[in-house]
């Protein structure tokens, strides 16, 4: 379910040295291909509840699920679909919208294409490798657009039978949300969800304050030797970040190939973004965010956000003397902790 090819996502819970209250519980383990962590304040365990309703997620969004619904869309033209993924098409249609076309889950063959479905680091291709992926486009792009699938009452239809969706952009965080969805549903007001890096959060951490999170530096090398590059402090929103610093190959020739890919040209995106952190009412939301404001750069990304409700963002980058600068929306200033 929630697998991500070198986990980009840089937000982590930071968990202060000092005993948690009795209250609150702390469970964790592995799911569906990631890790999950689970704080919450609460008399009994809700930890099945969860991974029960994870499961309803693996069932119909997961595409290492060959049994689930979307991957019997794409092995298809059409599937009857239940209400999870008609739900995440419909979201999905309207980041589309918004974002102008550089959030689409048809952009699956593009990423297997440019050789992104598996571990690339410190990984080099040759010019003639290079020059093979570029004629090779024009046989992919007519797979690509998500105005070419189309949705009449349960029926998911795709133009094409080739085409194959991956909705992991949104679905991810949308699996977050049905998990703290069970918190909602049993009355527990202080949690904090976890899966992938990802957050939704709500009320107050074990400390009697608001959740603090780690925002990674975003710098190539060992995840043992990551470092924060902010801590925030938030309560009653999500929290995603997506990176590019760690999904990324060479060329013989010098260039480095981003895992980022532009769906409107389907080639891997040239700018110099490294990370961007989104903060929202719910981790679908600042999942697919992520996803596009790392696909329109900086100017483009603050821009889209500025003028959403609710939605703040952090973007760290190149800039033009070799180090590294940060952009940020007025509203997350202020939950940076470490001023």
């Amino acid at each position: 379910m929630l697998k991500r090819l070198i986990a980009p996502i840089a937000a982590a819970l930071l968990v202060a040295c000092a005993a948690p209250q009795d209250a609150y519980r702390k469970e964790s383990g592995f799911v569906f291909g990631t890790t999950y962590s689970l704080t919450y304040r609460s008399d009994s365990s809700l930890r099945q509840s969860v991974l029960s309703r994870l499961a309803d997620y693996d069932a119909s969004l997961s595409v290492y699920n060959p049994a689930s619904l979307i991957s019997r869309l794409n092995d298809a033209d059409s599937v009857v679909a239940d209400s999870l993924l008609l739900h995440v098409v419909s979201q999905a249609k309207y980041f589309h919208q918004i974002s102008h076309g550089v959030f689409d889950i048809t952009v699956e063959p593009l990423s297997r294409h440019w050789r992104f479905t598996r571990d690339l680091e410190d990984d080099t291709i040759s010019v003639a490798q290079w020059d093979a992926l570029l004629s090779g486009l024009d046989t992919i792009m007519p797979l690509i657009g998500l105005d070419k699938v189309s949705v009449s009452g349960r029926v998911i239809r795709k133009a094409d039978p080739r085409m194959k969706l991956n909705a992991n952009a949104l679905a991810e965080g949308f699996g977050i949300d049905l998990a703290a969805s069970v918190f909602e549903q049993n009355g527990v007001t202080d949690y904090m969800v976890e899966l992938g890096g990802e957050i939704h959060c709500k009320g107050l951490s074990p400390m009697g304050r608001k959740w603090r999170i780690g925002i990674d530096r975003p710098v190539e090398g060992s995840l043992a030797r990551r470092q924060n590059q902010r801590i925030i402090e938030v309560s009653d929103c999500a929290v995603s970040t997506s990176g590019s610093y760690r999904q990324c190959y060479h060329v013989a020739d010098g260039r480095t190939v981003q895992h980022t890919i532009d769906p409107r040209t389907g080639m891997p995106v040239a700018h110099k973004m490294r990370s961007v952190t989104v903060v929202g009412p719910n981790t679908m939301t600042t999942d697919a965010l992520c996803t596009s404001l790392m696909v329109l750069g900086p100017d483009s990304a603050l821009s889209l956000v500025r003028g959403m409700e609710g939605v703040e963002a952090y973007i760290i980058y190149d800039d033009d003397k070799g180090g590294m600068a940060e952009r940020m929306t007025d509203g997350f200033k202020s939950l940076i902790a470490d001023k």
